[in-house]
């Protein structure tokens, strides 16, 4: 089944030299060197982003490592639950030091760096940063989400987005 789904995969065609990827010819051989080491199952593993908690997992019960979940699934990225900037830190590195693709690791960080670590600094929430009538406001959440990342390794932020407060 997977390898029926895999042949029906097909890459489009992407200027991995323009912008947003701004690669190398050396960044691009390995791209395509590691695609074409890849079997199906590891290929459609990079489809799937994996929760991981610190301590045991709430939703599944699943008993695996995280080396063990890795290895399984061939997972293409993490989100985490929680822990503070030391824990997400270690995991983060646990996760990307036992991956054979480098792994997007996302936070949501609408309201500052406090999305990506129990520790990170909060801001303010997006209709906080609306009701103060400056736009400082929300460049400063942003910014400070974005530096609060990048030092824990978190390379995927799931903001800003658009949603509709209610109450």
């Amino acid at each position: 089944m997977i390898q029926k789904l895999a042949k029906n995969i097909t890459m489009p065609r992407v200027d991995l030299k323009a912008k947003p990827y701004n690669l190398s010819d050396e960044d691009i051989k390995w791209v395509k060197d590691t695609i074409a080491g890849m079997s199906d199952e590891e290929k459609i593993g990079q489809l799937f982003i994996n929760l991981f908690f610190f301590g045991g997992d709430q939703f599944s019960g699943n008993k695996l490592t995280n080396t063990e979940i890795l290895k399984k699934y061939h997972i293409g990225g993490a989100r985490y639950q929680g822990g503070t900037s030391e824990q997400v830190q270690d995991l983060i590195n646990e996760l990307q030091s036992n991956t054979k693709v480098p792994l997007l690791v996302a936070a949501n960080c609408d309201a500052g760096g406090n999305g990506a670590m129990n520790d990170g600094t909060y801001v303010a929430k997006a209709a906080m940063c609306e009701a103060s009538g400056d736009e400082q406001v929300s460049f400063d959440a942003g910014y400070v989400s974005g530096r609060e990342n990048n030092a824990i390794d978190v390379n995927w932020n799931l903001d800003p987005f658009v949603n509709i407060l209610k109450n």
